[in-house]
């Protein structure tokens, strides 16, 4: 049975990043938005440096082929989700963008069947099912105003949310060989340089009060550092189906961020939406004929430096 610790860390990294796009809604609405990420990111890249004595990234363990998958999932981690994530919420509610956000789940299950052969076990499909019907009810009951713009915002969004699904199942095998906090200093200081050259104009012209500063840093330090941390830390203990089938709590928080801090419309539907995704949830923790060794890779998956 997977540690009751790993799916602790990984149930607080999806409550923080379920109240990431009430801070980020909140953020672009009052000021630029690539320079508030941009900012966003330089701070937490700072943050990992007390670290780097520590990583012996010029040891021969470093191996140069995952070295190119450290890049590639810094730069679909960072910038494949959280640039379309931050140009898109301008346009959608809090609320709605984890309703969108939520779908990762099931581009890790689809990835995870397509490139590391997982096999979903039947209480985890139906887990998935019905936890996407809470998504559906959650995305009716929130009150939609349908525009050019909206569907435009809830694209981008949705890009953002495969962009983590491919992140969340190229970075297992990482986290397996080279620990949590290693992979995530490394692929956080790989993402944050293409970044920060997008985002540097809006970064120099961002303005905000003493509340969206306050906001900004505790964004940074929360869902960015210690959320991607505990996240690493649980999929290297727990499979990637049975830790994606989390995020769908995404919507739920998200939703109830909006409703109170943002004052975003709840209604009944709504309501019973998030009940739906937790009754998904719990179908998904029940225990197949096969047991749990189904949902993992019919072969082991290596990192990409031992094939």
């Amino acid at each position: 049975m997977p540690s009751r610790v790993a799916f602790a860390a990984i149930l607080v990294a999806v409550v923080l990043w379920g109240l990431a796009p009430v801070a980020t809604r909140y953020l672009v609405l009052n000021a630029d938005p690539l320079g508030v990420l941009g900012i966003r990111f330089a701070l937490c890249s700072l943050a990992y440096l007390p670290v780097l004595p520590w990583l012996r990234l010029g040891t021969a363990e470093w191996h140069r082929r995952s070295w190119w998958l450290l890049a590639a999932c810094g730069i679909v981690g960072v910038v494949g989700y959280n640039v379309p994530m931050t140009l898109g919420i301008r346009d959608v509610h809090a609320g709605f963008a984890g309703i969108l956000l939520s779908t990762e789940p099931l581009w890790i299950a689809l990835l995870s069947v397509v490139v590391l052969k997982h096999r979903l076990t039947a209480p985890l499909a139906w887990g998935l099912a019905v936890a996407f019907a809470g998504v559906v009810t959650l995305s009716v009951g929130n009150g939609l105003a349908v525009s050019a713009s909206m569907f435009g915002g809830a694209a981008l969004v949705l890009l953002g949310a495969f962009m983590w699904g491919a992140y969340s199942v190229a970075v297992g095998p990482l986290v397996r060989r080279y620990g949590a906090l290693r992979v995530s200093a490394v692929t956080m200081w790989i993402g944050t340089v293409p970044l920060l050259v997008i985002c540097a104009p809006g970064m120099l012209s961002t303005s905000l009060d003493a509340t969206g500063w306050l906001v900004l840093f505790l964004y940074g330090l929360g869902p960015n550092l210690v959320g991607m941390l505990l996240w690493n830390f649980g999929l290297s203990r727990v499979p990637g189906p049975r830790a994606g089938l989390l995020l769908n709590l995404y919507p739920v928080v998200s939703v109830a961020g909006g409703v109170t801090l943002l004052d975003e419309p709840l209604t009944l539907t709504t309501l019973l939406g998030g009940l739906i995704v937790l009754v998904g949830l719990l179908l998904s923790q029940l225990r197949s004929g096969s047991g749990a060794a189904s949902e993992e890779p019919a072969k082991p998956a290596r990192p990409p430096a031992t094939r």
